[in-house]
């Protein structure tokens, strides 16, 4: 049964139909809004009023996402059984987080050197930042 977002009953027979075909239709096009907009035969715009509008086509798209991840976790798996390096490497960067499966970048300068940083200011602004700095502005 379809209600509106405050838990009511009072949708009129119209609306009620349009939520079981953005419904349908989320569920055939795993998710996809424009896609499904499209084929219950109502506009992008449409479809964002009736997800917010109703906790059931929200529940829906939540859903179909949900399946489309299952689908391409389930994809991946198949990947990686087959020796696939590339989902192997993925994955654990990914999911391997927690065992120091993680690439570290280190910005240094040339050759290893620490990096030089070089702020250059002008001197009417280096007056003013002092001032502020004086009157207890701080540098904002």
């Amino acid at each position: 049964m379809v209600t509106n977002g405050n838990g009511e009953n009072g949708v009129s027979k119209k609306r009620q139909d349009t939520c079981e075909r953005i419904i349908k239709a989320l569920k055939e096009n795993q998710g996809l809004l424009t896609l499904a907009a499209k084929k219950a035969g109502v506009s992008y715009t449409t479809m964002g009023r009736y997800i917010a509008d109703f906790p059931t086509v929200a529940q829906a798209v939540r859903e179909a996402k949900e399946s489309l991840l299952d689908f391409a976790e389930g994809k991946l798996y198949q990947k990686m059984q087959q020796g696939d390096m590339t989902a192997i490497i993925f994955y654990l960067k990914t999911q391997g987080k927690r065992r120091n499966y993680t690439e570290r970048q280190e910005v240094t300068g040339a050759d290893g050197t620490p990096l030089k940083v070089e702020i250059v200011v002008s001197s009417e602004k280096a007056k003013t930042l002092t001032e502020e700095i004086v009157a207890g502005k701080g540098t904002g």
